[in-house]
C-alpha cells in the first residue's frame, strides 16, 4: 500500500503479513583463538619456535594464569578455584575419537604433592600408579589432596593421545629442548613399552620446560635453547631456569618422559633447574597435573592472566 494514495477502495478489506527477525550474534572466540590473537603482537611473552610452531608462553612470570578446578565457576576467585598456568596452544592434537584440533594445554601452578611415578618401579606410563591415580581418584574427585571438584571441571578436559617417547641421552649434546621435542614424539622406549597413551591427565614434558624460558640479559633465549637441559644448573646459564615459569626451586618435578635404556627410570626437572633421568620411578617427586582443554571452551571478559587477576573460563 502506498501511504500517499487514497485508500477508500480498501475499506473493509483484510490484509495479513509475516515479519521475519534475523538475530545477529557477536562471535565469541575460543580460548585457543584468544591466545593466538595475543601471540600475534606480543613477542615478549610468547614464542612459536618449536618444530611445529606451537604457541607457548615464555618467561619468569608471564600473564598465563587461569582459574581452574573451581568449586563455583559463577564466582571465580582464589578461594573457589586453583591457579593453573597456560603452557600454550598445541596444533593438531589427536583426540580420543581420532579427530584433530588446536588445544590449550594447562598445568597446575604448584605441586599436588610428592608422589611416586610408579610405586612398582616400572617406567610404563600406561600402567603407572601415578597415571591411574591422576585419571582415577584425582579425576573422579575421591583423592585426598586437591582432587577435581566437580563434573564441570572434569567435562572441560579433553581426552587426547599423549606421546610417550623417551631417550637414553641426558648429558650429551643431544639433550636440547628441540631434541627432547623429537624424543617425546618418537618411538624410542624400553623394550615392550607403548609409545602413546590416550587419557585426560598427565605431566609436562622436558621440552615444555625447556621451551618455557625467555632467557635473560646474560644468556638469551636462543642461547638457552642451544644449551643441554642437563646443564641448566650451571652458574653461567642461570638466566635459563630463572626466567622459566615452569621452574620450581623448592622441589624436583616429574616429567612424562621415560628413560629408554632401563625399565625403572624416568626424567625429572631437579630443583637446581636441570633435567635428569637418575630418578627411579618409585621415588616420590613433585607432581603437577597437566591437561588439554576442550576446543569449545572460551574465556569470560574478566581477568588479564596475571596472578592477581587470572583468566576466567566460561564453563557451565
Amino acid at each position: 500500500l502506498d501511504k500517499d494514495e487514497n485508500q477508500d477502495d480498501n475499506q473493509n478489506v483484510s490484509f495479513s503479513t509475516k515479519v521475519s527477525i534475523n538475530e545477529t550474534k557477536e562471535y565469541v572466540p575460543t580460548f585457543a583463538e584468544r591466545i593466538a590473537d595475543l601471540a600475534e603482537t606480543d613477542i615478549t611473552n610468547f614464542a612459536t619456535d618449536d618444530p611445529d610452531n606451537n604457541i607457548r608462553y615464555i618467561g619468569a612470570n608471564p600473564n598465563n594464569y587461569v582459574y581452574f578446578n573451581c568449586s563455583d565457576y559463577s564466582n571465580q576467585s582464589d578461594s573457589t578455584c586453583e591457579k593453573w598456568r597456560i603452557i600454550g596452544v598445541f596444533k593438531n592434537m589427536t583426540k580420543e575419537d581420532g579427530s584433530k584440533a588446536n588445544l590449550v594445554k594447562i598445568i597446575r601452578d604448584d605441586s599436588l604433592e610428592s608422589i611416586a611415578w610408579d610405586s612398582n618401579g616400572v617406567n610404563d606410563w600406561s600402567t603407572a600408579t601415578l597415571q591411574t591415580t591422576l585419571n582415577g581418584e584425582y579425576y573422579n574427585g575421591t583423592y585426598a589432596t586437591g582432587a577435581l571438584k566437580n563434573d564441570l571441571t572434569r567435562n572441560a578436559i579433553e581426552s587426547v593421545v599423549w606421546n610417550l617417547g623417551g631417550t637414553a641421552y641426558e648429558s650429551s649434546r643431544n639433550a636440547l629442548a628441540s631434541h627432547w621435542y623429537g624424543y617425546e614424539r618418537g618411538t624410542t622406549v624400553y623394550s615392550g613399552r607403548p609409545t602413546t597413551w590416550t587419557g585426560r591427565i598427565a605431566l609436562m614434558y622436558p621440552s615444555d620446560y625447556g621451551y618455557a624460558t625467555a632467557g635473560g640479559t646474560t644468556t638469551n633465549r636462543e642461547s638457552c635453547l642451544a644449551k643441554e637441559l642437563y646443564n641448566w644448573d650451571g652458574s653461567g646459564v642461570s638466566d635459563c631456569k630463572n626466567n622459566d615459569y615452569l621452574f620450581k626451586s623448592a622441589y624436583t618435578q616429574w616429567t612424562l618422559a621415560p628413560y629408554s635404556s632401563t625399565s625403572d627410570l624416568a626424567f625429572d626437572v631437579r630443583s637446581p633447574g636441570y633435567v635428569r633421568s637418575s630418578s627411579n620411578v618409585n621415588y616420590a617427586r613433585g607432581v603437577r597435573p597437566a591437561a588439554y582443554l576442550k576446543s569449545s571452551i572460551s574465556l569470560s571478559s574478566v581477568g588479564d592472566g596475571s596472578s592477581n587477576s587470572p583468566y576466567q573460563l566460561k564453563i557451565g
